[in-house]
């Protein structure tokens, strides 16, 4: 906690409990009372009753903290005073929570912190480093080893200069420090970089002469240069000292401390807006800036009861009050946009999209409460896809992205992307087309290599008809009918009729043209009617089918046409493997059971010569086949199938012979679980 004592603003830590375990000096200077007596005291007990008053201490460790926000406190003497505050929730490796870091400051506006100003209105400011300098050692030889006075001409310059500020790394910084030399405000992006482009370069030559001589002293001893200026600040003095803890070996603290000029300061934070601008507008893609204080201050009260907390989170809360969510669309604002969303949007001018966001979300309100809830449970960012309706009547499909602040940030940059998207889903509207009708005419060609097998099964209960039809007449031209004998027999042929019927319906739904629909299916089922199909070609041919099913499977989600063809695809090909084989050693084992994480999985193995080692990288491209007469479609289908249902196929060659290929389909329970590989090395073992 070094670092923490020389920064400019109040630093406390809480355990998760509310007790303060530490402050610095600046929060001592800040609520009057001595460090040590801090120490033990809640964090309730710092708070004022009424107005501004903070939120309840289990929201903020369950919330992962608070944004800034501006809270009624009272001094050790007992004055009220309103500072300007944030709590940030840290976490260990495994995300469980350890403690609650404090940061505040009086707020301005607040009478006693208008006090501390002088006449001309400049504040004093404290940037802190805390650097490396071990990257010094070889410079302490030879002249650089003499530090120079502060008055004199640089000592060190140029190349030299250069290598001494790149041996040394940052170890951490504040974010006075951040603020006064421009840098990003990701204090993670700058720890570990080296100093010498982050540091302006003006000032170098006397930082480097400080930590020469910081470099050359075994003692904590404090070294001071001064500069004119440096950033917004003048009078500028840089402070540095050896820290005391043996731990922190080859590290050094230095302040930068100054007054404010005020003129030089507004003139950075305008050009700093003006690059922010230029950004913006030059963006390829639709940018909306969006303004979220007063929505963020709104939903901070609303945490801080207890009524919220104790009916189960925000969540609970917008389920009983759907109206918060409208309420804080119409406070939350859009500030700025550039070209590209005032084209997006069909906007004639800025003034037309600079208004409440409640237009993002007419047409998918649901989308917007995603959002918010996305925003209180701490999300960085958020995505999904919406419709919306553009000024100028035009519907658009969108991929809307928020971007909001990190923890401790305020909710004035919050950035909102909107992506055109609706041309690539028209395309991809037009490919699920086109692979329809693709699929269709695999499934046409498949039946029409089974013609002989479909005419065998159409023959069967046309033939039985027949026959029962025939003996119906005969027992019915007897001198006396036995009728009880004929209507049997009538059953028998709307049995056959039925069988007839389903066998048909079968070839209709797979030869028809139709929509995929998708219902819970028994994979059991599926693989028994693709059976069917092949029957007669297995039989005609000697091939033995053997089926081990699991039992109690559970149900996937799919496609029952789909699914039926993958299976009859795969049997169809096992079929055609296997007819260079000897009658005896044809076979095809298909088995069904229940997968790792969630899956079904189906597998289907042939006794045929396998798949050349070449080939298996292959056999699932389209227009890839080994077959003389083969289109190289099959299998290329059948993967697309798969995976639009979520599953994965793949194919090996079995160490006994044969091919194996191997389909996992998630289960209705967990979706999108299915992995393959394990259970592939199951069937190779």
């Amino acid at each position: 906690m070094e670092l923490a004592e020389h920064a400019c603003e109040s630093v406390i830590l809480y355990d998760l409990n509310g007790s303060i375990q530490y402050c610095n000096a600046a929060s001592a200077r800040l609520y009057g009372w001595a460090q040590a007596d801090a120490l033990g005291r809640r964090f309730d007990d710092l708070q004022v009753v009424g107005a501004c008053q903070a939120p309840a201490w289990r929201s903020i460790v369950e919330a992962g903290g608070w944004r800034d926000g501006t809270l009624r406190r009272r001094s050790e003497a007992g004055e009220a005073l309103i500072a300007s505050v944030r709590l940030i929730v840290r976490s260990d490796a495994t995300g469980r929570a350890q403690d609650v870091v404090e940061y505040s400051e009086r707020a301005y506006g607040d009478a006693a912190s208008a006090k501390q100003s002088d006449d001309t209105g400049r504040q004093e400011r404290l940037a802190v480093w805390e650097l490396d300098i071990t990257g010094l050692d070889p410079f302490l030889d030879g002249d650089d080893a003499a530090p120079i006075a502060a008055a004199s001409p640089p000592a060190i310059s140029g190349e030299r200069l250069e290598a001494m500020l790149a041996a040394v790394r940052v170890l951490d910084l504040n974010a006075e420090a951040m603020r006064l030399f421009g840098l990003p405000m990701d204090r993670d992006h700058l720890v570990t970089r080296s100093l010498g482009g982050l540091w302006p370069e003006q000032s170098q030559p006397v930082l480097s002469d400080l930590l020469l001589a910081l470099a050359s002293k075994t003692d904590g001893a404090l070294e001071r240069r001064e500069i004119s200026a440096a950033g917004w600040l003048d009078d500028v003095v840089l402070t540095g000292w050896r820290p005391r803890d043996p731990r922190c070996r080859g590290a050094v603290v230095v302040t930068i401390s100054g007054k404010v000029n005020v003129g030089v300061a507004l003139d950075e934070l305008e050009a700093r807006q003006n690059r922010y601008r230029n950004t913006l507008s030059t963006m390829p893609i639709p940018i909306f800036q969006v303004e979220a204080g007063d929505a963020d201050k709104l939903v901070q009260r609303l945490l801080a009861t207890e009524v919220t907390a104790g009916m189960g989170g925000m969540p609970t809360y917008v389920a009983q009050h759907p109206a918060f969510v409208d309420r804080i669309h119409e406070i939350v604002t859009v500030t700025d946009v550039n070209e590209q969303a005032m084209a997006l949007m069909g906007a004639t001018h800025r003034s037309q999209l600079t208004r409440p966001i409640d237009y993002f979300f007419s047409l998918a309100p649901e989308a917007g409460r995603r959002v918010f809830l996305a925003y209180c449970a701490g999300a960085t960012s958020h995505v999904e896809e919406i419709k919306i309706r553009t000024l100028d009547g035009r519907l658009q499909d969108i991929l809307f992205v928020v971007m909001f602040p990190g923890a401790g940030q305020r909710l004035y940059n919050t950035i909102v992307v909107m992506i055109d998207n609706t041309a690539r889903l028209e395309a991809e509207i037009k490919f699920r087309r086109l692979e329809a009708d693709f699929a269709r005419a695999a499934r046409l060609s498949t039946l029409g290599e089974l013609t002989a097998s479909i005419a065998h099964e159409i023959k069967q209960p046309i033939s039985a008809m027949l026959i029962n039809a025939e003996t119906s007449l005969r027992w019915l031209a007897r001198d006396e009918p036995n009728l009880a004998k004929v209507a049997q027999l009538a059953e028998r042929i709307a049995d056959s009729a039925r069988h007839a019927s389903d066998i048909i319906n079968r070839i209709q739904d797979m030869a028809g043209k139709r929509e995929p629909a998708r219902a819970p299916l028994d994979l059991n089922e599926i693989v028994a009617q693709a059976v069917n199909f092949v029957r007669h070609d297995t039989d005609e041919k000697a091939i033995a089918v053997s089926l081990d099913l699991a039992t109690d499977l559970p149900r996937v989600l799919g496609d029952r046409v789909q699914l039926q063809q993958v299976c009859v695809n795969l049997l169809v090909n096992s079929v055609q493997a296997l007819m260079p084989a000897p009658p005896e050693r044809r076979e095809i084992r298909i088995a069904t059971r229940l997968g790792d994480r969630g899956a079904v999985a189906l597998s289907v193995r042939d006794t045929g010569p396998g798949i050349p080692d070449a080939d298996l990288d292959r056999v699932f491209e389209g227009f890839f086949t080994t077959k003389t007469d083969g289109m190289g479609i099959g299998l290329a289908i059948c993967q697309s199938i798969v995976s639009t249902h979520g599953g994965n196929i793949a194919v090996a060659n079995h160490p006994e012979g044969g091919a194996l290929f191997m389909i996992t389909l998630p289960i209705m329970r967990k979706p999108g679980e299915a992995q393959p590989g394990r259970l592939m090395q199951d069937h190779l073992s």
